[in-house]
């Protein structure tokens, strides 16, 4: 989401053109996305994202040009277990209520609370993002504010990072699904020949980091998730030696059980305790794809404290 968000975002600061965002400010019970969630709309009608499954966007494209007219937010409410609701609203699939925010983005207010969401979710810490909705004027603080009529305060989380150790031809669907799933992505290698293909496909992401001067790099530059796949049997084993790794939620080791047993008879200390290898939810399939659908799913599911069990044999809501 948040990529598509940021491209949409810099093509109308590009183009100096307007944007209305609709942003989900809370939710009761059963409803497609949850606070916070964000969907843009351009001045030609064009939608980015979704906020219901497709029923609402209609109705909110109408809001959207109202908006675009006068400038000012408006708030709209959705009661989906209404009996007496209209038919068009009695057809969405879920049955909870959701409040909507629609405010126009613009040059005239620097492009308001989607560029200090943006950023704040490229922080390292938590922030808050303050909108007056009288003036559609917003303010990001680092310390959570007091309430007050006619202002919405969000809190925003950084989005979660991810470091891959490797810079193979299979890092790239990782990285493509990492970043569609609203993770930072961060690359690291240290053989040049794959490096020098890799900035190739991704010119200025990978910086060569030797295995010794890992500690260092993650001192400065703090992960949460790391995937080592260097695919050098003596270079796993020498950046799973680091201590830094065992910080983090979760380290992966790509290969079979078999090969993780050589990699850790390399190692010169412990394997993590956070070791995760063969790393991947046993989902089937062949291919990078497949891998990074693999090794992604077992990282969101760690990442939301979710079980990762089919959602038919889950107790409770979807999202709960």
């Amino acid at each position: 989401m948040h990529q598509q968000l940021q491209h949409q975002l810099d093509r109308a600061q590009r183009l100096q053109q307007a944007l209305v965002q609709v942003r989900v400010l809370n939710t009761q019970g059963s409803t497609y996305r949850k606070s916070g969630a964000r969907m843009l709309i351009n001045e030609q009608g064009q939608q980015f994202d979704l906020i219901s499954g497709g029923c609402l966007e209609s109705h909110l494209l109408r809001h959207a040009m109202q908006v675009f007219e006068d400038a000012k937010p408006i708030t709209l409410q959705y009661d989906f277990s209404d009996p007496d609701a209209p038919d068009w609203l009695l057809s969405v699939g879920c049955r909870g209520k959701v409040v909507i925010l629609l405010e126009k983005l613009s040059p005239a207010n620097n492009y308001g609370s989607l560029a200090l969401y943006l950023q704040a979710r490229r922080a390292r810490q938590p922030s808050w993002l303050v909108t007056d909705l009288e003036h559609g004027q917003s303010q990001r603080l680092s310390q959570q504010p007091q309430g007050a009529e006619g202002l919405v305060i969000e809190a925003i989380d950084p989005a979660p990072r991810l470091l891959l150790i490797g810079t193979g031809p299979d890092t790239d669907a990782i990285i493509e699904l990492a970043r569609n799933l609203d993770y930072q992505v961060q690359i690291i290698g240290c053989q040049s020949q794959s490096l020098h293909a890799f900035h190739h496909r991704y010119p200025n992401l990978a910086k060569r980091i030797e295995a010794h001067d890992l500690d260092s790099y993650l001192a400065a530059n703090p992960t949460d998730y790391a995937i080592v796949m260097t695919h050098n049997q003596q270079l796993d084993a020498a950046y799973l030696s680091q201590t830094s790794l065992a910080d983090l939620a979760l380290v992966g080791l790509l290969g079979p059980a078999e090969r993780k047993q050589r990699v850790i008879a390399q190692m010169h200390r412990p394997a993590p305790i956070n070791l995760a290898a063969p790393m991947g939810l046993d989902l089937g399939g062949q291919g990078t794809q497949a891998v990074a659908l693999s090794v992604m799913a077992q990282i969101q599911a760690l990442e939301h404290q979710m079980l990762a069990q089919p959602l038919a044999s889950k107790h409770g809501g979807i999202h709960d």
